[in-house]
């Protein structure tokens, strides 16, 4: 009998030796699970520290380009913004001291993104501030592509054919001005 109270003890010492191991190791898998969760909670902080840093890089960039996108989106006309354009070449004509009015639009789509739109305006004024007008028109921030121009000489004073009919104040020429705009969009 004596084998058996024997045989408990070994298992008694066997727990007392396996429960530290068992322990050490539960608590090592612990241990480096804890340490696994805290560098990957760190680099998640990293990355949204880095995150962070990139939407205000941006957010700066995009306030910093914002005049410059302004100026780029002037060249640009939009379907929804073709009174104003008009108008604006009707009021350049008052600047320029002539009277200008659109007398036909046409548009036309190359895709559904953009196309152009094709105007003509009928101008009014002497020589030289239908010329110094013309000159305006070139120089608007819109893509406008002057394709003809027709001019004739109308009222009192010479014939259009000699140099002084250009100069005189008496004469009053229309022009019929026929132009595109290329960049035309939605």
């Amino acid at each position: 009998m004596k084998s058996y109270p024997q045989k408990n003890l070994y298992i008694y010492i066997s727990l007392l030796v396996l429960i530290p191991v068992a322990i050490y190791w539960g608590a090592l898998i612990m241990l480096r699970t804890e340490r696994s969760e805290a560098e990957r909670l760190e680099t998640m902080r990293i990355i949204d520290s880095d995150n962070e840093s990139l939407r205000s890089t941006l957010r700066h960039e995009y306030e910093d380009t914002e005049n410059h996108r302004r100026r780029l989106d002037d060249h640009f006309v939009r379907k929804d913004d073709i009174v104003d354009f008009v108008n604006g070449l009707e009021e350049l004509g008052a600047l320029a001291g002539v009277e200008a009015n659109i007398s036909s639009l046409g548009e036309s789509w190359q895709d559904e993104r953009g196309g152009t739109l094709q105007l003509s305006l009928h101008v009014i004024g002497e020589f030289t501030e239908l010329y110094n007008y013309i000159l305006l028109l070139e120089q608007v921030p819109q893509k406008l592509v002057i394709g003809d121009i027709s001019l004739s000489a109308r009222g009192a004073g010479p014939t259009p054919a000699t140099i002084k009919a250009i100069t005189n104040t008496d004469v009053i020429w229309t022009a019929e001005v026929r132009a595109t705009v290329i960049h035309y969009t939605k």
